[in-house]
């Protein structure tokens, strides 16, 4: 579901919203990023966390490796893709403009992408994935440092636990009060905040998700945030504080799961696990498939902009739902497809 809810905000429909029905923010702006995140610490092991070499180096096969799969390729082909129209010198892409590239350039920007800081515009969800990877890294870090320095098992948990807290709290507090961001580091340390209360409520708590009066609660809570706090912009860290962003996770989190539970035996609910397992692929190739869309469009009269990053929908719901179709469904089919063509390879 959170991966949908990306798909969705990465078109430029303008949702009816006001300060009583702040959809925008219930669609996702308030949580998806944040709810990821604290998926993210469903699947640690703390005896594998412990052990940093072995622990991060299992992330750079896991995350990194993959991550670099797509982005060395797409950096490779950014001079193609302003010839084609992908790109173009007059769109603002987050703040940065599009030009050709010389031979120096290129190697820097490789460099970049290898030094956890490539921006290249059609992978601009794969943020998520530098961050997700530096955050465990940083957890795996600390627990090793705090785990040889505590040897009592229940005060290294709450030291672990402020430590983390302190760290989101500094964090938050640079971006939104004194201005001072750097880029995937900021939000790194507010990202192993998430992880860690993930990891707290998947394999301390064993939170069961199956609780109704919980998961209307929940409801409630998710719509008083939306209303009184709006968006969350995790890529910029901007958050109006730790509290409200954990409790807005959680909620989300719980309510997702709760239905996620009564639904999976069903043909959407087996449908939305599927996206929720492949959702690296889906988060990487969206755009792409967002693109597609616009030369269909373009070819049958319907004027769109090619070199619109986020889906060119302006005020048309059924436009819009065709975007978010084909950036769902494209991704899995090349991926299917990908998959199909190595194991022909292979034989």
């Amino acid at each position: 579901m959170a991966i949908i809810s990306v798909v969705l905000l990465h078109t430029n429909f303008q949702f009816p919203s006001s300060h009583y029905m702040p959809l925008s923010s219930l669609l996702g702006w308030m949580w998806h990023v944040a709810v990821f995140f604290l998926i993210g610490g469903f699947f640690i092991n703390e005896s594998k966390l412990i052990q940093p070499f072995f622990f991060i180096k299992g992330k750079l096969g896991s995350l990194y490796k993959l991550l670099l799969y797509f982005y060395i390729p797409v950096v490779l082909l950014h001079n193609f893709f302003i010839r084609i129209g992908w790109y173009d010198s007059l769109t603002d892409y987050g703040g940065k403009y599009m030009g050709f590239w010389d031979l120096k350039k290129m190697i820097s920007m490789l460099l970049q992408t290898f030094c956890f800081a490539g921006r290249e515009p059609i992978l601009g969800a794969m943020w998520f994935v530098y961050v997700l990877f530096l955050a465990l890294a940083g957890f795996s870090i600390i627990s090793f440092v705090l785990k040889r320095l505590i040897q009592n098992d229940k005060q290294y948990e709450w030291i672990r636990f402020i430590t983390l807290l302190v760290l989101c709290v500094v964090s938050c507090t640079l971006t939104n009060i004194v201005g001072f961001t750097i880029p995937r580091f900021n939000n790194t340390m507010t990202a192993m905040w998430l992880i860690y209360c993930g990891y707290m409520l998947r394999n301390k708590f064993q939170i069961a998700f199956d609780n109704i009066f919980l998961m209307l609660a929940s409801i409630i809570i998710i719509y008083h945030l939306a209303s009184i706090y709006g968006e969350v912009h995790l890529n910029q860290n901007y958050y109006s504080d730790v509290i409200t962003l954990t409790v807005g996770a959680i909620a989300v989190l719980y309510f997702i799961c709760y239905w996620a539970k009564r639904l999976e035996q069903s043909l959407i609910g087996k449908f939305l696990a599927y996206c929720g397992k492949e959702s690296f692929y889906i988060m990487a190739l969206h755009f792409a498939g967002f693109k597609l869309v616009t030369y269909v469009l373009n070819w049958c009269g319907i004027d769109r902009p090619l070199s619109a990053l986020a889906a060119p929908v302006d005020e048309s719901g059924s436009i819009m739902l065709l975007y978010v179709i084909v950036g769902i469904m494209f991704p899995l089919f090349f991926m299917y497809l990908f998959r199909s063509c190595k194991a022909l390879i292979k034989k």
